[in-house]
């Protein structure tokens, strides 16, 4: 048996060829290591929590039951996959109660600060700018919400994200970031524009 530091080395997609190969128990690595950010993606879907579970189970099994049809050769990060996977879960129990998948804010991108590193007044002043764009970010549409959300908080390259979202191609998801990111920029311009605005 090989022994856990070299497993924990290996990349997502190594694990899916050697668990393609037979070595069913590595999926547990893909598990481990991608439960907690799709948790928080899931949830930024708007799943309600007490069906967060239910949703991030469905997803690895999903993901484990149709591990042939993944080819690790392909470019496509196994991470992406996985994001996909969710994302259509998602949209499929909300559709079937009539929604639509909203983003929450980005309350996880922006971590608070070491209050012992940073002066009183700096502090202040980031926070403020944090309000800014937690109120800017409500205000967007929720599929403005979702790409700023996979590109800045999740990293996710475009090529990924035309996967994740179904856009048709590279240009696309640049082109929607870049609008998502100029009406972002406005809100929170027009924010400091306005005295006592939040």
């Amino acid at each position: 048996m090989r022994d856990v530091p070299e497993r924990d080395s290996l990349s997502d997609e190594e694990i899916v060829r050697r668990v393609q190969d037979g070595e069913a128990g590595l999926f547990s690595l893909i598990f481990d290591r991608h439960y907690a950010r799709l948790e928080r993606f899931v949830r930024h879907l708007g799943v309600p929590l007490h069906e967060l579970d239910d949703v991030l189970a469905e997803t690895f099994v999903r993901a484990f039951s149709r591990i042939r049809s993944y080819n690790p050769d392909s470019g496509t990060r196994y991470g992406s996959y996985l994001y996909t996977i969710a994302r259509n879960l998602v949209t499929d129990r909300l559709r079937e109660r009539g929604r639509t998948p909203e983003m929450a804010l980005l309350e996880d991108a922006w971590q608070e600060p070491d209050g012992l590193a940073e002066a009183p007044e700096e502090r202040a002043l980031r926070q403020e700018d944090l309000s800014r764009i937690r109120h800017a970010m409500e205000r967007l549409s929720a599929s403005d919400r979702e790409i700023i959300t996979l590109s800045y908080d999740r990293e996710l390259s475009c090529r990924e994200i035309m996967t994740v979202m179904g856009k048709p191609s590279v240009t696309a998801v640049t082109t929607h970031l870049y609008k998502a990111m100029k009406r972002l920029r406005e809100l929170v311009l027009a924010t400091e524009a306005v005295p006592g605005a939040r």
